[in-house]
C-alpha cells in the first residue's frame, strides 16, 4: 500500500498567498458596489450596497440638473437641437417637464418614507428610554468598578502625593471641581479638614513647602535661567536689528560711491585731460619749486592725494581709487597755461572732495560700529548657548525627579477620572427624558477618548486605558444618534422649502414654455427665468442646505447601524439610508462621461489594428520561413532590434508625424481614431517572428505537393499555410488586441476630445476628479472594461495553448 504524502507546509503557504493574491480583486469588486467611499473606509465590506455605479456607466439617467440644462437647450435650440422640427421639440420638452414632475414626486415620496422610518426609530428608542438609561448606567458603573479594582498601587509615597496634589491644585480655586475631586486625598495626606478658604490657603502653602523640599532650588534656578535666556535673546534680537540697519547703511554708501561718485570722478578725469596740454601720461615727479610757482595746482594735487589715502582703507572701492590715481597722474604732468582752466579744475576737485569725504567718514564709523555689533552678537550667542546647555541640564534633573512621581501622578489621574465618572453616573440617574439622556451622553465618548489620548501620551497604553477606549466605543452611538437627529431635522426643514420653490418654478415654466418656444423659433430673444432659477437652486440651495446635511445623515445611519446596540432600529436605519441615497441620485450633479463610447472606441481601434497587424505579419513572415534571399537570416532580427527601443523615445516624432499627416490627410491627423490606429500598426516585428517560428513547424512537403498539382505560391499560402497557422494567428490577434486595448500613453497624448478617448484614457478620467477620485465609478468601469477582452479570450481560448507552444520547437 502506497501512503499519501502530506504537503502541510505547501498548504500553509498557499493559504497565506491566496488571500493576498485575491485581495485586489475583492477590493475592486466590493468598491464598485458600495455607496460609501471605500478608499476612506476602514471596512473591506459594507452593508451599503448599490449597482448605481454600473447604471451610471451603462445607462445614465437624466436627473434634475441634466433636465434643467436640457430644457434650456431645447428652448434656445442650441446644437444639436437647432435642426429639430417644432413637433419633435415640443414632444421632448413635454417629456422632460413630466420627468421633472415625476422626480419631484419621487423625491417627496422617498423623503416621506425616510421620515416614517426616522419617526419609527425615535419611537422605538423612546419606548426603550428606561432600558437605555439602565444600560448606560451599567456600562459606566462597570467601568468605574474596573478602575477602582485595578488602581495602580506600586511606588506610592505620602510626600510624592503632596507634590502631585500641589501640581494639580496650585492654580485651582477653593470649591473648584478639581478641588472637590481631590479633597478627600488632600485631607488624608495633610491630616486635617479643609472646610474654608483659609484652610485651603494653608493646605496649598503646606503642599508648596513639600514641593520645594522635593525639587530643592532646581525650579528656581530654572526660572532664573529662563529669564536670563529671554533677556539675552532680546538683546541679541536688538543687536541683530542694529547690525542689519548698519549693513543697509554701508550698502547704501557703497552704492552711492560706486554710482554717483564714480560718475563724477570720470567727469573730473575728462576735465583734467582737456583743461590743458598734457605733456606725457606717465608719472613725472614734480619738484617743490615747480609746485610753489602754482599754488592752485599744488592744492589740487594735495587734495587728490588725501582722497587716495582715505580710499586705500577700503579695498571694495578699488575702482574709485584707480580713478583718483589717474587724475593725480595727469595733475602732476599738467602742462596747461590757462589759469582759468586750472582754477575750474581745482574747484571740481574740491567739490569731489566735499562729496567723498563725508561719505567715507560715515562709512568708517559704520564699519567700526558693525564690527562692534558682530563682536557683541558672537558674545551673546556664545552666552545663550551656555545658558541653554545649563537649562537643559536642569530640565534633565527635574525630569529625573519627576520620574519618581509618575506612579502617584498616574493614580491621581485615574482618581480624578473616577470622580468625574461618579458625577456623570449621578447626573444620568436624575435624567428622565430620552432627549436629555442622549444630549448629555453624546459628548461622553469624545471626553473618554481625549482622556485616553492624554493618558497614553503621559503613561503609555495599559489595560486601564484600553477599558476606557472600549467603553467609549460602546457609548459612541449616543454621539452618532445626536448628530443624526440634528442633521435630519435640518435636512427636512431645508428640503421642504427647496421642493416648494422648485415645484412653483416647474408649474410656472409649464404654463409658458410654448410661448417661449414659439419666440425662439421666430428668432426672438428668450428669457427663461424659471429654468435659470431652478438650476441655481439645484447648484446652491440644494447643494449647500440639503445635500450637505443629507450626506451626514446617510453617513450616520451607517455608523449607527454598526454602533447602536438595538437590533429593532437597524432595518429602519438602512431604509433611511437607501431612500436618501435615491434622493441624492435624483438631484446630484454628476460628471458627464462617454463610457460606452470609450469602450467602443477601444474595441474598434484595437480590433482593426489587431486584424491589420496580423494580416501584415502573416504575409511578411512567410518569405522569411519559406524563401531563400539575401538578408533573410538577419533581416527579422534587425527589425526586432529596432523594436527594442522604448516608445517614449519616438513619442515626439510620432506626434509630429500625425500633425503633419493631418494637414494633408485629416483622417490620419491628431485627435482621430484612425490616426491612433495607424500609430498602433508599428508593432509588427515581434509578431512576425512569432508567426515565422510557427510557419517553420508546417512541413514544406504539403506546399510542394500542391504546387506539383498546379497551385501557385500564393494559393499554397492562403489555402494550406494560413488554415494550419490559425492557432498562432489567433494568438497574435488576442495579444495585439489586449495590448492596444489597455494602451494609455499614446492615446492620452494624441487624443484631446473626450468623445474620442479610448477605454484606458477614459478610465484615467475617473481617477482625476476635481476634489477626489471617484473610486466607485473607477472600479465599476475597470470591471466592465474587462468584458471585451474576457469574451475575446474565452471565445478563442482553444487556439491559445497550441498557438504558443507548437511554434517553440520545429517539428
Amino acid at each position: 500500500m502506497v501512503g499519501r504524502k502530506r504537503y502541510i507546509f505547501t498548504h500553509i503557504i498557499l493559504w497565506i498567498l491566496i488571500p493576498i493574491i485575491l485581495f485586489p480583486i475583492i477590493w475592486v469588486v466590493s468598491t464598485s458596489i458600495r455607496r460609501d467611499e471605500a478608499a476612506f473606509s476602514t471596512k473591506l465590506f459594507s452593508s451599503r450596497l448599490t449597482l448605481q455605479n454600473y447604471k451610471d456607466l451603462i445607462a445614465p439617467e437624466k436627473n434634475m440638473p441634466v433636465l434643467a440644462q436640457e430644457l434650456q437647450n431645447l428652448i434656445l435650440r442650441t446644437p444639436p437641437y437647432d435642426t429639430w422640427e417644432k413637433e419633435k421639440l415640443e414632444g421632448e420638452i413635454s417629456k422632460d417637464i413630466q420627468s421633472l414632475k415625476s422626480y419631484l414626486k419621487e423625491t417627496q415620496d422617498k423623503y416621506e418614507n425616510a421620515k416614517n422610518s426616522f419617526d419609527h426609530v425615535n419611537n422605538t428608542l423612546f419606548l426603550k428610554t428606561d432600558e437605555i438609561k439602565e444600560r448606560t448606567l451599567s456600562i459606566l458603573t462597570e467601568l468605574k468598578s474596573y478602575l477602582e479594582k485595578n488602581l495602580p498601587t506600586e511606588g506610592q509615597n505620602v510626600e510624592h502625593l503632596k507634590i502631585v496634589l500641589y501640581k494639580f491644585l496650585s492654580n485651582e480655586s477653593y470649591n473648584s471641581p478639581m478641588f472637590l475631586y481631590l479633597k478627600e486625598d488632600l485631607e488624608k495626606v495633610l491630616g486635617y479638614k479643609v472646610t474654608s478658604y483659609s484652610d485651603y490657603k494653608k493646605a496649598i502653602s503646606d503642599l508648596n513647602k513639600a514641593y520645594k523640599n522635593y525639587f530643592g532650588n532646581l525650579e528656581i534656578k530654572l526660572s532664573k535661567l529662563e529669564t536670563e535666556i529671554a533677556k539675552n535673546s532680546m538683546e541679541y534680537k536688538m543687536s541683530w536689528g542694529r547690525y542689519e540697519k548698519l549693513q543697509e547703511e554701508i550698502l547704501s554708501i557703497n552704492e552711492k560711491l560706486n554710482s554717483e561718485i564714480k560718475t563724477e570722478i570720470a567727469a573730473v578725469l575728462d576735465q583734467v585731460k582737456t583743461a590743458g596740454n598734457i605733456k606725457d601720461t606717465k608719472i613725472i615727479t614734480v619738484s617743490s619749486q615747480d609746485l610753489s610757482n602754482n599754488s592752485t595746482l599744488s592744492k589740487s594735487i594735495k587734495t587728490t592725494r588725501l582722497l587716495i589715502e582715505k580710499l586705500n582703507r577700503y579695498p571694495d572701492l578699488y575702482e574709485l581709487n584707480d580713478g583718483l590715481k589717474e587724475i593725480l597722474s595727469y595733475l602732476r604732468n599738467y602742462g596747461g597755461s590757462s589759469q582759468n582752466n586750472l582754477v575750474s579744475l581745482s574747484v571740481s576737485i574740491e567739490n569731489l572732495n566735499g562729496k567723498i569725504s563725508p561719505l567715507l567718514t560715515k562709512l568708517g564709523k559704520d564699519i567700526s560700529a558693525i564690527q562692534e555689533e558682530e563682536r557683541k552678537l558672537a558674545s551673546l550667542k556664545q552666552q545663550n548657548e551656555f545658558l541653554e546647555m545649563q537649562e537643559e541640564l536642569l530640565q534633565d534633573e527635574i525630569e529625573e525627579q519627576e520620574e519618581y512621581l509618575v506612579p502617584t501622578t498616574k493614580l491621581e489621574y485615574i482618581n480624578i477620572f473616577i470622580r468625574e465618572l461618579e458625577e456623570k453616573i449621578n447626573t444620568i440617574e436624575d435624567k428622565v427624558d430620552l432627549a436629555d439622556i442622549v444630549s448629555y451622553c453624546a459628548p461622553i465618548e469624545g471626553e473618554f477618548r481625549d482622556f485616553a489620548t492624554s493618558y497614553i501620551l503621559d503613561f503609555g497604553r495599559d489595560n486601564l486605558v484600553v477599558k476606557i477606549e472600549n467603553t467609549a466605543d460602546r457609548l459612541k452611538w449616543f454621539n452618532d444618534y445626536n448628530t443624526f437627529l440634528e442633521k435630519f431635522n435640518l435636512f427636512s426643514k431645508n428640503l421642504s422649502s427647496t421642493l416648494e420653490k422648485i415645484g412653483g418654478l416647474i408649474l410656472d415654466f409649464d404654463s409658458k414654455w410654448e410661448s417661449l418656444l414659439n419666440a425662439s423659433l421666430n428668432n426672438e430673444k428668450v428669457d427663461i427665468t424659471e429654468l435659470d432659477e431652478l438650476y441655481n437652486i439645484i447648484k446652491t440651495d440644494y447643494l449647500n442646505l440639503v445635500s450637505s446635511n443629507m450626506n451626514i445623515v446617510s453617513k450616520k445611519t451607517e455608523d449607527l447601524t454598526d454602533s447602536i446596540p438595538y437590533e429593532e432600529v437597524k432595518r429602519d436605519l438602512n431604509h433611511i439610508d437607501g431612500e436618501l441615497f435615491r434622493v441624492d441620485q435624483i438631484w446630484k450633479q454628476k460628471t458627464k462621461h462617454y463610457f460606452l463610447r470609450w469602450v467602443r472606441n477601444s474595441i474598434v481601434v484595437a480590433g482593426v489594428a489587431a486584424i491589420i497587424t496580423t494580416l501584415i505579419c502573416s504575409l511578411a513572415a512567410y518569405p522569411f520561413s519559406r524563401m531563400r534571399f539575401w538578408g533573410r537570416r538577419y533581416g527579422i532580427l534587425s527589425l526586432l532590434l529596432i523594436q527594442m527601443f522604448p516608445s517614449a523615445v519616438y513619442m515626439i516624432a510620432i506626434y509630429s508625424l500625425l500633425n503633419l499627416l493631418g494637414k494633408f490627410i485629416p483622417a490620419l491627423g491628431l485627435d482621430t481614431l484612425s490616426g491612433l490606429t495607424f500609430v498602433y500598426l508599428g508593432n509588427i516585428a515581434y509578431n512576425m517572428y512569432l508567426i515565422k517560428g510557427y510557419y517553420d513547424t508546417i512541413p514544406d512537403s504539403l506546399e510542394e505537393s500542391a504546387m506539383i498539382d498546379g497551385a501557385t505560391r500564393f494559393q499554397t499560402f492562403y489555402k494550406i499555410v494560413v488554415p494550419l497557422a490559425r492557432p498562432i494567428l489567433t494568438v497574435v490577434v488576442i495579444l495585439t488586441f489586449m495590448n492596444i486595448f489597455n494602451e494609455f500613453i499614446f492615446a492620452r497624448i494624441l487624443l484631446q476630445d473626450a468623445k474620442n478617448y479610448t477605454y484606458a484614457v477614459g478610465l484615467w478620467t475617473f481617477s482625476t476628479g476635481p476634489y477626489q477620485t471617484e473610486w466607485g465609478l473607477f472600479t465599476a468601469a475597470a470591471l466592465l472594461g474587462m468584458l471585451p477582452m474576457t469574451i475575446l479570450f474565452i471565445s478563442l481560448q482553444k487556439y491559445i495553448v497550441s498557438g504558443l507552444t507548437q511554434g517553440a520547437v520545429k517539428g
